[in-house]
């Protein structure tokens, strides 16, 4: 399918958001974007963008929407379980896509590498994204039960100009960059040899974009964003040194040592889903897609730290 589509997305002026809307404006398609008026964050040009402002959980509004326009596809990156029952209820059958975001975290931890979409998800554990499975789950059923035609994209941990990147600390804390920029020590959990799989933000937006152009053939289907391989968090580390020229000492230590003198900084769920490898295969995506990432990891963090950088952050 690669007519031009009428394309309604939530939360256009986020950092995800905005990418897809970009990316939709420049392949052609009609583009309606939808905020609430107070994001503050990162977002790209949004220009041909027909921007609404309105609350995605807001019933009435909603249903207006769908009500005055014919969409073909609806977007929604940041979909909590009653905003894809709303979007289920307004829209019905009149769509040809409902794309909404996940993430890799629901299939923690992981069973094989690297992973594809026919590994466990649907049960609980100990570290995975619980309620994203849940939403994910019910999502599906509206499509098996009612044809609604669900995607959905899992990206791995995202990074790029826009977002703090992930640290050794287990969370996206501006001091741990500011100790790296600095040249202090800094931490690394156990051996330094975990997994880490980022998938650039430019190119999860360009995902969504490349879902709105296929046909039908998509819906009901997961898909995992990310680079083509993964990477350790000592090649992740000294990435950053080399980008930054840090000269900071790597000390590798426990877990329970790192939030002892963090406290503030790291906890106990972030470190524990850190040590958690992560490592995908995006096939399925290339294949039923069209989906061809630019950007390794390293030049997804690269972009992430001159974003910062630029702002003043660190």
């Amino acid at each position: 399918m690669s007519q031009t589509q009428h394309v309604l997305i939530f939360g256009a002026t986020g950092e995800i958001g905005s990418r897809i809307a970009h990316g939709c404006v420049a392949a052609g398609h009609r583009v309606v974007g939808v905020t609430r008026g107070t994001n503050t964050r990162h977002r790209v040009d949004l220009q041909g963008v027909e921007m609404v402002t309105g609350d995605k959980g807001d019933k009435a509004f909603v249903q207006k929407m769908a009500a005055e326009h014919a969409f073909d596809t609806v977007v929604d990156s940041v979909p909590t379980p009653a905003h894809v029952d709303l979007a289920f209820k307004a829209f019905g059958n009149q769509l040809t896509h409902y794309l909404m975001c996940s993430s890799t975290g629901t299939f923690v931890p992981l069973q094989a590498m690297p992973a594809d979409e026919t590994h466990p998800w649907e049960t609980k554990t100990p570290v995975n994204f619980w309620p994203q499975c849940e939403r994910d789950s019910f999502a599906l059923s509206l499509h098996e039960e009612h044809g609604f035609p669900v995607s959905i994209l899992r990206p791995t941990n995202i990074i790029g100009a826009g977002r703090v990147p992930l640290d050794t600390w287990g969370g996206r804390s501006l001091a741990y960059w500011r100790r790296l920029k600095a040249g202090e020590p800094i931490e690394i959990p156990v051996t330094g040899q975990t997994l880490v799989q980022s998938g650039c933000n430019d190119d999860l937006g360009s995902a969504f974009v490349d879902a709105v152009a296929c046909g039908p053939e998509i819906a009901g289907e997961i898909f995992i964003i990310s680079t083509r391989r993964a990477i350790t968090l000592d090649r992740y580390v000294a990435t950053a040194k080399a980008f930054l020229g840090s000269a900071s000492p790597v000390e590798y230590v426990t877990p329970e040592e790192i939030i002892r003198r963090y406290p503030e900084e790291a906890t106990e769920k972030g470190l524990q889903f850190l040590m958690e490898h992560m490592c995908f295969d995006i096939g399925k995506a290339e294949r039923m897609l069209g989906y061809d990432p630019q950007f390794t990891g390293e030049q997804g963090l690269q972009q992430a730290l001159a974003w910062a950088l630029e702002e003043g952050l660190f």
